[in-house]
């Protein structure tokens, strides 16, 4: 039988033969079979190996073309007999499909080394199914009831490629899956500082960009990091205290001039967490405080951030939206936004000390200033979500807090008056002694994480051990933070809001060491020091301002409690909120 071998570099068709003599078939059904075997191929010789998730829109344009292509041979050489051909391309179609997906459905329910580990049995033939449970933007809520179901150690979903090549030695073997894990010990296996563990495809969805936080290489993650820590040291914190004091006693002149009137928490917290990050990060706020200038900013984030709600476990899917030029409208016009940034830093340096001076006078040393430019506009946009939103949601929840339990604002206040005494701000020497207002806020982070889901890893090649059971290696897997914030194993009535566990009353913290709201280890965020200084310098202020801080008669704060989104970041809903001045 004379036939033609389609050229395919991706491999995506395997060893599909197309016959230029299709009266040398004996029937449709040798054509079925044929293509069957090419599906069944191309799973076992190359899907079930290598990440595939950055060339998943070559793979789309080669399967259209390949489809052409078929198309036009098959017209040929049935003389332009259209049905005929129709019902034979069909089959190709069909039989390739069949194949291929029937050999990972077949492969991924029974016979995947995960198989046993429980979960929804849908989840394991596909990351899809946990992707259509996402409708209301509420992973971490879907991981919580999944974990109430099926237990500590969850499967969640299976990835549509298998293996890694994060590896060094490049074994191939079985393929990983996504695990959940709620075990207390699994967060230093994933997140400590001597984890072996590595990132996972799902930080690529951005590329070209590469920042501080997606970057997979570790020695590549380490040389960057040396640059970020420069604006991060003790003494560029320094300079940035007084600078943050401006905005927060801002802030509370506005809340003042409202004279009482319910105002949106979630609104002006996020108005003075940009403006405090355009100042610190570009050598000048937004505006939004003062004037109400770029007030809309904020929605272009939320924009950016949407698509990721039900898509963040999907990342192939991510990147194809992203190459769509009708689609991803949302992250497109953020895109625009950060670059602008980064590229009118550049040209136009402050002149005041920023974070980004580090960044923006390595790339102004760099000879790859293409590849250094697309790091650049990558930590700008780090930078931008990591100190914007982040920070007005741990914020607006602390303000609920002590609206909801006034017995704690007053023990916050009676903490805070002598260390505030002819001053609006606690001296970098108090901060230590500013226990009860430490515990609200690492209390607020317990509960209500700015990342609820956690950060996904790849676990080494050897694997892990949880809860006595063996993980293999290239699994991916999570530890969702706002579940383990609220499991009766860690922490003793993780429901109730008490603070005092975080000094006083230690107990009640049965696993120290799975507090994990900024990271932990060489992947931990390194503006913690920064964000907490932010915080304690506002609340401070408010309280020294304002006599009382309430809920707007119309609130419950039900709608912050259980609407929140999850864009991987959290974005939460308003809050309304009423602050009589003193």
């Amino acid at each position: 039988m004379q036939s033609t071998r389609l050229s395919d570099p991706t491999g995506f068709f395997g060893n599909l033969v197309i016959p230029t003599k299709l009266a040398d078939l004996d029937s449709n059904t040798n054509l079925l079979g044929i293509t069957l075997i090419a599906g069944i191929t191309s799973h076992i010789g190359y899907f079930l190996h290598g990440e595939h998730h950055r060339g998943c829109y070559q793979l789309v344009k080669t399967y259209v073309a390949l489809e052409i292509i078929i198309a036009g041979l098959l017209i040929r050489k049935n003389g332009h007999d259209l049905t005929t051909s129709a019902i034979q391309a069909a089959i190709v179609t069909a039989g390739y499909l069949l194949g291929l997906f029937g050999a990972m459905g077949l492969y991924r329910g029974f016979f995947h080394p995960l198989r046993r580990i429980p979960g929804p049995f849908l989840a394991r033939f596909s990351n899809l199914y946990h992707s259509s449970l996402l409708g209301n933007s509420d992973n971490y809520r879907v991981i919580y009831n999944m974990h109430k179901e099926h237990g500590p150690i969850v499967r969640t979903g299976k990835l549509t490629y298998d293996n890694s090549t994060w590896y060094s030695t490049h074994i191939p073997h079985s393929g990983p899956s996504n695990l959940s894990l709620n075990a207390p010990e699994a967060v230093q296996l994933l997140y400590g500082p001597d984890s072996q563990c590595g990132k996972t495809a799902w930080y690529e969805v951005s590329r070209p960009l590469q920042n501080l936080h997606t970057v997979r290489d570790k020695k590549v993650h380490e040389t960057r990091r040396k640059v970020w820590a420069r604006a991060f040291s003790p003494k560029s914190l320094v300079e940035y205290d007084g600078r943050i004091a401006e905005y927060s006693e801002l802030l509370c002149r506005q809340l003042t001039n409202l004279n009482g009137k319910p105002f949106d928490a979630t609104r002006w917290f996020k108005y003075y967490a940009w403006d405090v990050m355009g100042e610190l990060g570009f050598g000048k706020g937004f505006e939004m405080l003062e004037n109400g200038k770029n007030r809309h900013i904020p929605d272009l984030l939320e924009e950016g951030m949407a698509h990721i709600a039900q898509l963040q476990v999907v990342p192939w899917l991510v990147i194809l939206l992203h190459k769509l030029p009708f689609a991803a409208k949302g992250p497109k016009q953020f895109a625009m936004f950060f670059t602008e940034k980064a590229m009118s830093r550049v040209k136009e340096p402050p002149n005041k000390p920023d974070v980004l001076r580090y960044l923006v006078d390595h790339y102004n040393n760099s000879p790859k200033a293409d590849t250094d430019f697309q790091w650049l506009r990558g930590d700008t946009r780090l930078f931008v979500v990591g100190g914007s939103d982040t920070t007005a949601s741990t914020l607006t929840h602390i303000m609920y807090y002590l609206a909801k339990y006034p017995e704690q604002l007053a023990k916050l206040r009676a903490e805070l008056e002598p260390l505030l005494v002819d001053r609006t701000t606690l001296d970098p020497k108090d901060v230590g002694e500013a226990k009860h207002l430490n515990g609200i806020i690492h209390e607020v982070l317990r509960l209500h994480p700015p990342i609820p889901s956690g950060f996904p890893r790849l676990t080494p090649e050897e694997g892990i051990v949880v809860d006595g059971t063996y993980i293999p290696g290239g699994t991916t897997v999570t530890v969702p933070l706002w579940v383990m914030g609220r499991s009766e194993e860690v922490y003793e009535s993780p429901l109730e809001f008490i603070p005092e566990r975080w000094y006083s009353r230690p107990e009640m913290i049965k696993h120290k060491n799975t507090f994990a709201a900024f990271g932990l280890g060489p992947y931990g965020c390194i503006g913690r020091a920064l964000a907490l200084m932010e915080m304690r310098n506002v609340i401070c202020h408010i309280l020294s301002r304002f006599e009382s801080i309430e809920m707007a008669p119309c609130e419950d704060g039900s709608s912050l409690m259980n609407l929140t989104k999850d864009h991987f970041t959290a974005g939460i809903s308003e809050f309304q909120m009423v602050f009589k001045a003193k």
